[in-house]
């Protein structure tokens, strides 16, 4: 009886052994990386965007990935953006336009399966450090507004983006925002400075640390690991290093138009966040602001940078997904606005790549429309999981492997209801709920200078955006 137990317990012994190396090794069952950067635009040197930012970890990654250089967000603002990638649902599905919404408190979606929720289903384990719903768990046992805390099986519970200034050094730059118009949090948060700290003394290091040290662990099932990093999301307070990688004078200004704004009506003309631009040229700060944006952007790099050697040191790297994107775009004086939610390209672009484990490991490029929307079913076909019938999005595994494909037409990025805006390769719509309407060709405008909706060449252009937003929406 001894010697059959010994066997029993040796053969059980080496079952867990197998399974363990199966799960991990089984191409079918590739773990995810899910990372998603708050409030970066295309300001990365493999986007192109602005190309004196430094990123260099996120191009070594793009090096061997599909990247998508024209991806684009739901909603131009965190929480619906997110609510939307993680959901699988469009803003005008759910409703959930701002910030202080939650997609689970409206009627019909309480049970929503979100992403990670999906993969625990199918068999994954699930874990989650920093931003990837709007608001992490907290510390606090009652879920903050825009958090899911039932979505990840574990989660770290801690702060976000860098370490703040003392207060004697935390410096306003003497923009006196107030005095031109701008009102609420912009006041305090529009903010930026070098701060004395190293890298590993900030919140964002220590969320990719946490995720870094979860791939140092066994696992004995595939994982979804998914985080998020805050900053370039202001304030722009970062470790000096990263101001320090930029040289002042040499910074160059996003290209502008001046009286950028007289052809975009009324509602467009209020999102825009005009004091802000008014007083930062008129004090000369523009560069600082610029440089600090860019300096957040390479700290937030490094950040993921030392996630993904954590992934490149560990036994999981040759079966894992890796996908990072931003949440949406941001602008920095284009179109006389600084921040985010509005319409324009500069809010509605953001970067998203792909890397698949069982590829051939070089960099391919696609041009394609995509939507952030996507990223939910392609993940599911990714991880050979059964297709989710309820999701909006469409995978583009197919552009993934072969990025030459297309695969739709059109995207939509909604604001608010009855405000949207549809891309296709050559124009951009926008309607707002007062009737008012954008169009811009961007073969020969892509900084959307000159809207061209009232010219009567273009009625047959606009039927068609208005069918297709009607076809969209129903």
């Amino acid at each position: 009886m001894k010697s059959i137990f010994i066997k029993g317990v040796i053969t059980l012994f080496f079952v867990s052994i197998t399974f363990s190396s199966f799960a991990q090794n089984d191409a079918s069952k590739p773990n995810v990386l899910f990372i998603m950067v708050d409030d970066l635009n295309d300001w990365v040197g493999a986007f192109g965007g602005n190309p004196q930012t430094k990123t260099p970890n996120i191009d070594a990654l793009a090096d061997k990935s599909t990247i998508f250089k024209n991806a684009y967000c739901s909603a131009p603002l965190c929480n619906p953006s997110r609510a939307s990638i993680m959901s699988g649902y469009r803003p005008s599905t759910t409703g959930v336009y701002g910030n202080s919404e939650h997609f689970r408190d409206v009627k019909g979606f309480e049970n929503t399966v979100t992403i990670p929720q999906y993969f625990e289903k199918n068999g994954y384990k699930t874990a989650a450090a920093g931003k990837i719903f709007h608001s992490p768990r907290g510390n606090g046992k009652k879920p903050r507004p825009g958090s899911d805390p039932g979505s990840f099986q574990q989660e770290r519970k801690g702060g976000l983006g860098g370490a703040f200034p003392d207060d004697k050094d935390k410096q306003s730059h003497g923009l006196n925002l107030k005095k031109y118009g701008v009102k609420g949090s912009f006041l305090h948060s529009f903010d930026w400075f070098p701060v004395d700290v190293t890298l590993e003394e900030n919140n964002d290091f220590e969320s990719a640390d946490y995720a870094a040290k979860f791939l140092e662990e066994k696992h004995d099932k595939p994982f979804f690991l998914a985080c998020g990093i805050f900053r370039p999301h202001l304030p722009w307070f970062a470790p000096k290093e990263f101001f320090d990688m930029y040289n002042l004078e040499d910074i160059k200004l996003p290209e502008t138009l001046k009286n950028d704004l007289d052809d975009v009506g009324k509602m467009g003309q209020n999102m825009a966040k005009r004091g802000v631009h008014k007083s930062v040229v008129e004090h000369g700060k523009w560069k600082e602001a610029v440089r600090a944006y860019m300096a957040n952007i390479s700290f937030a790099d490094a950040c993921v940078g030392h996630l993904l050697n954590g992934l490149k040191e560990s036994k999981y790297a040759d079966n894992t997904i890796i996908v990072l994107m931003g949440d949406h775009g941001w602008h920095l004086g284009e179109k006389e606005h600084w921040s985010k939610n509005v319409l324009w390209e500069r809010s509605a672009k953001t970067p998203l790549l792909i890397f698949d484990p069982r590829g051939d490991g070089k960099p391919k490029v696609s041009t394609s429309l995509v939507s952030l929307l996507d990223v939910y079913p392609t993940l599911v076909e990714m991880a050979n999981l059964p297709i989710n019938k309820e999701l909006e999005g469409k995978s583009i595994y197919d552009l993934v492997k072969n990025p030459t494909n297309v695969v739709k037409e059109y995207v939509l990025t909604s604001k608010d209801k009855g405000i949207h805006s549809l891309r296709n390769k050559d124009y951009r719509y926008t309607v707002y709920s007062d009737g008012f309407e954008e169009l811009y060709d961007h073969r020969i405008d892509p900084n959307e200078w000159t809207n061209i909706a009232k010219n009567s060449s273009n009625k047959e252009i606009l039927n068609v955006f208005r069918k297709e937003l009607k076809s969209i929406l129903k």
